[in-house]
């Protein structure tokens, strides 16, 4: 089967990348170099060369850094089973997952390179004293019902009423994601969560919701929209004091609605692996800082 790069059909580039032509362009700039080199030292199942040196075969299943950043993106956007990417691109399942694995870090990296990759881990120090206030909330994404009892039950999100994974999440009020968290079982609390991780502002409030109740204790720069007492009545300043509060912490469900343009982060997960998945998320929510930047304002 003839593999057409993308750019002889550049009016589909949004609907099957997430990505304009411009913007697909500059990522390529980038992404060329880094797979290039990777090729260079290591071979497609992740081996080291012997010798420094590689020279792509005609007859390589991805022949040119265009086709391979167009199969990673039109992957994490549309999320097709593995077995339909291989007969749409004329290669086995088994080379679709080597390519993935090849290839997910190096988009990961050339995204890291050109600024646009949120801090990942348990501590975030926010910097930019710019920012007017920080946005903090969990996403969650579907992932396959596993086999395990106990694991089933770990997975399983009251909330969303199926099995999910989530990240706590840090935004400006431009809708850019500075930090995502590591991933968690559905069944972990938002505010278990919280507690696990260490945040500091660079002077902003940070606004949350009444799912993190208890963090603003002990800090002055949480705030937490009022919860409404039993059987008493929330006064019209409170009530209008929470509608503000709302207007302005929707700047980072907006900002979520982004990253899950990606059908595989919107929709359920087929990719195994605790690595891989992460390597996921964190590209997502890159590329959607990536769109971010190049387009104002955010657009959904």
């Amino acid at each position: 089967m003839k593999k057409i790069p993308l750019i002889e059909a550049e009016h589909k580039y949004t609907s099957l990348t997430s990505l304009t032509a411009t913007e697909y362009e500059l990522l390529l700039s980038v992404f060329d170099k880094k797979v290039k080199q990777k090729q260079k030292h290591f071979t497609l199942k992740g081996k080291r060369r012997v010798r420094a040196y590689y020279g792509e075969q005609k007859n390589s299943s991805f022949p040119g850094s265009r086709i391979k950043l167009d199969f990673l993106l039109i992957y994490l956007k549309e999320n097709p089973n593995q077995y339909f990417l291989g007969h749409f691109y004329g290669i086995t399942q088994s080379k679709v997952s080597e390519w993935l694995s090849f290839l997910l870090p190096v988009l990961e990296e050339s995204l890291g390179d050109m600024g646009y990759t949120a801090k990942y881990g348990l501590g975030y120090r926010h910097k930019n004293i710019e920012n007017e206030f920080l946005i903090g909330d969990v996403v969650e994404r579907n992932v396959p019902r596993r086999s395990c009892s106990e694991a089933q039950k770990v997975e399983y999100s009251g909330k969303k009423k199926t099995h999910t994974i989530k990240h706590f999440g840090l935004s400006d009020e431009d809708g850019y994601i500075h930090f995502i968290s590591p991933s968690y079982e559905g069944s972990v609390h938002d505010k278990t969560i919280w507690d696990e991780l260490y945040v500091e502002t660079a002077g902003q409030n940070l606004l949350m919701d009444l799912g993190f109740l208890g963090a603003e204790e002990g800090r002055m720069d949480v705030i937490l929209p009022f919860k409404k007492p039993k059987g008493v009545k929330l006064s019209v300043v409170q009530k209008q004091l929470n509608k503000a509060l709302s207007s302005l912490r929707v700047k980072i469900e907006h900002a979520f609605g982004s990253v899950k343009r990606l059908k595989i982060i919107r929709n359920k997960i087929r990719l195994k692996g605790h690595n891989r998945r992460e390597i996921v998320m964190k590209i997502a929510v890159a590329l959607h800082n990536f769109r971010t930047t190049l387009r104002k304002p955010l657009q959904i």
